[in-house]
């Protein structure tokens, strides 16, 4: 049925002064890649962790004892642990939006586990 009115109204468009640019194919919807994005593109995270860890210094100076990254509730999330400058002090997490770079939160790493 939806052929057949396809073929309707293509034969039908040309008497009416309209030109047919483009049909949907009948077996289906018009293709739809070239308007939406791939899907990889939301793959990575929109900042390197360099980056992400040069926020993380700036927040709590010291050394980058390590490094993950992480997709947290449809974010991506770099945890960077830092032992600060001061030795005395306990080693931080830092965590640093992937996409925004800015800092999300900032605690003690929590050795009791």
């Amino acid at each position: 049925m939806h052929a057949l009115l396809m073929s309707l109204l293509l034969s039908l468009a040309p008497s009416c002064g309209h030109a047919a640019t483009s049909a949907t194919p009948a077996g289906g919807s018009a293709p739809t890649a070239a308007a939406t994005p791939p899907r990889e593109a939301a793959a990575k995270p929109k900042i390197s962790l360099e980056a992400a860890q040069a926020t993380a210094l700036k927040q709590v100076p010291g050394t980058v004892i390590d490094s993950e990254l992480e997709r947290e509730h449809g974010r991506w999330i770099y945890s960077i642990e830092i032992q600060p400058t001061d030795r005395a002090q306990p080693r931080k997490e830092v965590e640093v939006d992937g996409d925004t770079g800015s800092v999300i939160l900032v605690e003690a790493e929590d050795y009791d586990d």
